[in-house]
């Protein structure tokens, strides 16, 4: 959207500014350097503050376009945003992990006020138990606030996946992403203003107005549990043979957490809309990232992964560069639990939980 764009190119000085300064030389054209950081509940929360920390420390945060996370990593996020200088103020941030945190009655009196909404459920106790238990804050803010700040942190894009396409394995209208100025289905580039999320919609005109979500009932979107969208007819799909059945059979949306599908955000940011050079993506799960063949389903570039990579799922190395080819993004991929690092935690959990059934996948929430 105009709005992005507009974000991106005063972003893009600071950028410019931050390689300068590393004694980096660019071409012609800014990189667009997107980071991207995986799913994996508190793990990857923490495990991406700890990232970024690190990154201010060696004055590469500002080299970073865009940011953006599925699952835990949204939590983070979510934090981060919270302070409209984050990506300066990374100690800031650090700290608020061991603050004494929310007092009970604060946490309870969201959730009363929640209860009274046509749609409560279980995602707003998962929302409430995140931003106040993990990172210790009752975040009352919205998405769409921050379309208004200027270019101090990377864009951030958040993602979450359409539970009834992904249950039904459609292509199209599986992938949600939200930034602070758009919302919607990536694969369909259908789009509305994030201040709306939540509105009632009739044949593309705005019907009733709804209060946006705030940030703590969207990190409930965050992990395993449903949140309602009013927003179908939102999109001027109504009688559009080209939109999957999965977004006709019910005027509302339910969002899921991402991971479910690919345990990092990388769908936003394929193609030429934002046209990424370089994605950085930390893994901070016990999986691996590129075993769904998401690019090719939806015919968009992206590099071959190399099969040792696959082949190394379970004792990676710490870093694998994928070289991208002409429109294709090169990836720096950085799984945290390596052969290099985490030696014995890698071999008692090949022996005890990958041989495990069901130890192994209730290691990969």
């Amino acid at each position: 959207c105009a709005d992005e764009e507009e974000y991106v190119q005063s972003r893009k000085q600071v950028v410019l500014d931050s390689l300068r300064r590393l004694d980096i030389d660019c071409p012609p054209v800014l990189p667009h350097i997107a980071f991207l950081a995986s799913g994996g509940g508190q793990r990857s929360a923490v495990g991406l503050v700890g990232s970024l920390y690190q990154m201010e420390k060696d004055g590469l945060v500002d080299t970073l376009l865009y940011l953006g996370g599925v699952s835990g990593s949204t939590w983070a996020m979510a934090s981060l945003y919270s302070d409209p200088q984050w990506s300066s103020n990374m100690d800031a941030a650090v700290s608020r992990l061991s603050v004494e945190g929310v007092y009970l009655e604060q946490a309870l009196s969201w959730l009363s006020e929640r209860a009274k909404e046509e749609h409560f459920s279980l995602s707003d106790v998962w929302g409430v138990l995140t931003s106040s238990c993990v990172f210790r804050q009752m975040d009352l803010r919205h998405l769409s606030d921050e379309a208004s700040r200027n270019a101090t942190n990377p864009y951030p894009i958040y993602s979450a996946i359409e539970k009834q396409c992904f249950a039904e394995g459609s292509v199209g209208g599986r992938w949600f992403e939200m930034s602070p100025h758009e919302s919607g289905f990536t694969e369909m580039g259908l789009f509305v203003n994030t201040s709306l999320l939540g509105s009632k919609f009739k044949s593309g005109e705005l019907l009733e107005t709804k209060p946006e979500m705030d940030m703590v009932k969207l990190q409930g979107t965050g992990y395993r549990c449903n949140t309602r969208l009013y927003g179908n007819k939102a999109f001027r799909w109504c009688t559009d043979t080209s939109v999957p059945a999965c977004l006709l059979s019910t005027d509302k949306m339910y969002l899921v957490d991402a991971g479910l599908l690919i345990n990092v955000g990388y769908p936003p940011f394929l193609g030429d809309k934002r046209d990424i050079d370089l994605i950085i993506a930390p893994e901070y799960s016990a999986g691996n990232m590129f075993e769904v063949d998401y690019a090719a389903e939806v015919n968009k570039p992206f590099p071959k992964i190399d099969e040792k990579i696959l082949e190394d799922k379970d004792l990676p190395e710490s870093c694998y560069v994928i070289e991208g080819k002409e429109k294709e993004p090169s990836i720096i991929y950085m799984p945290l639990f390596n052969r290099q690092n985490c030696k014995g935690w890698r071999a008692f959990y090949h022996r005890h939980v990958y041989m495990h059934p069901f130890l192994h996948d209730v290691m990969q929430i």
